[in-house]
């Protein structure tokens, strides 16, 4: 947005902005060159722009998905885009952060507490799996997927990616009593590798069979590596 000759629709953007549930008017930087709407601080629509960012990313991709299409499946107007998420790079980077937060919410805590290793991980990855199957195991894992799309393109994409699957590997790691840290750390990366691939099968197949036997063979096999069960 820029010049006095978008002055008019910029008003009507804050209008709209302001009927999306924004308590305050939205402030309005003038200069001689540019206006532009600052406000970020609706947590509901940055909730709403997540939620649509993860859906189309996964239908579609990142490359296949534009801003326009961001904000319109999310109900807000394309100029709010730009309050919350300087760049889509930046937005790509800001959904994985969400992607990650949910899948510990929805079952790391199945990692915790008693139980045999292999149970607990079991345990953790039957969740996941049947969010898979819920969506005909049509959309994979949105980690594996951006891992294939966009991380030898985006440097910002790629180092969330590393982190993320660093964070993952110790949060399995803490699973095993036993053992040294490094053949904890090696041994979970081994099972992430292992699920990727499991995912990758399960939506050529559109079948739960390779989550079976990743459950039921792989698992135990890579668990036994630690010396405990």
């Amino acid at each position: 947005l820029c010049s006095s000759d978008f002055g008019r629709s910029l008003e009507e953007s804050r209008d709209d902005l302001q009927s999306l549930g924004y308590d305050t008017p939205v402030p309005l930087i003038r200069s001689d060159s540019y206006t532009t709407l600052l406000d970020a601080t609706n947590p509901d629509i940055r909730r709403r722009l997540l939620a649509s960012g993860l859906e189309l990313f996964y239908a579609r991709g990142v490359n296949a998905t534009g801003v326009k299409e961001i904000a319109d499946r999310a109900h807000v107007p394309k100029a709010a885009f730009y309050t919350y998420y300087e760049s889509k790079e930046a937005f790509v980077v800001a959904v994985l952060e969400q992607y990650w937060l949910e899948l510990q919410d929805r079952s790391g805590s199945l990692l915790l507490g008693r139980g045999r290793p292999v149970r607990r991980l079991q345990r953790y990855f039957a969740v996941i799996a049947d969010e898979h199957e819920r969506h005909t195991f049509m959309r994979g894992c949105l980690i594996g997927n951006l891992a294939l799309e966009v991380s030898a393109t985006s440097a910002s994409v790629h180092e969330k990616l590393r982190g993320i699957v660093c964070a993952w590997e110790h949060e399995l790691a803490a699973v095993f009593t036993e053992g040294t840290p490094q053949r904890r750390r090696e041994v979970a990366g081994l099972i992430i590798e292992a699920w990727e691939g499991a995912v990758l099968r399960a939506r050529i197949d559109r079948t739960r069979a390779p989550y079976d036997r990743f459950s039921r063979i792989t698992l135990p096999q890579l668990v036994g590596l630690v010396g405990t069960s």
